[in-house]
């Protein structure tokens, strides 16, 4: 006669493997999230350290641009759009076979 076992293996058993699994998978997780990066190439190469230094250039262009005032703003006119109404088409007859407007 064999020896009968318990439900108490089994649960151990499924529980160890659970375990197993569970920690393989974060482990795998944990090593692609640290070995991959995001980033494209073209990314890469377009993020530029940032040195603290302002190109002589720019500043030129700054002192070179038009300033625009209040006084200029306020002094615009809009001119609103007006957009048509949408209609039905008018319906073909024997003298136009074409919808067209009339």
């Amino acid at each position: 006669m064999r020896p009968k076992k318990t439900l108490s293996i089994y649960v151990l058993l499924v529980g160890v493997m659970g375990l197993s699994i569970v920690g393989g998978i974060l482990a795998f997780q944990i090593f692609s999230a640290s070995t991959k990066t995001q980033l494209t190439q073209e990314q890469i190469e377009i993020i530029k350290p940032i040195d603290g230094t302002i190109d002589e250039t720019v500043i030129k262009n700054l002192d070179q641009r038009t300033l625009v005032t209040e006084a200029d703003i306020d002094g615009l006119v809009i001119i609103p759009s007006v957009t048509p109404s949408p209609t039905t088409p008018p319906l073909a007859t024997e003298s136009s076979p074409i919808n067209t407007p009339l």
